[in-house]
């Protein structure tokens, strides 16, 4: 059940629409919610939308790029150390 009733089940969501499994479901959810003690709308809230989407783009391509980049700095930092012949004993 996706829904952002406590903190654990809103990072949860927010976890899995980063792996990108399913998130357009997800996304529909939540534009159709409406008010406390009514049930959904289809449609009603299209900022629900927004945010999932701009989540999608910050989330997958911006924090993704940054973890290729650390990664890559990594192996460049190993490879220099190699070609100085630096051994970690």
């Amino acid at each position: 059940m996706e829904n952002f009733d406590n903190i654990l089940q809103a990072m949860l969501v927010l976890f899995c629409e980063s792996s990108s499994e399913s998130w357009p479901d997800v996304m529909y959810r939540a534009m159709d919610a409406s008010a406390v003690d009514y049930g959904p709308v289809v449609e009603s809230n299209k900022m629900n939308g927004g945010f999932f989407i701009l989540f999608m783009l910050i989330g997958n391509f911006f924090l993704m790029n940054f973890f290729v980049g650390v990664l890559f700095l990594k192996y460049a930092q190993a490879a220099r150390r190699e070609r100085a012949g630096y051994t970690p004993d």
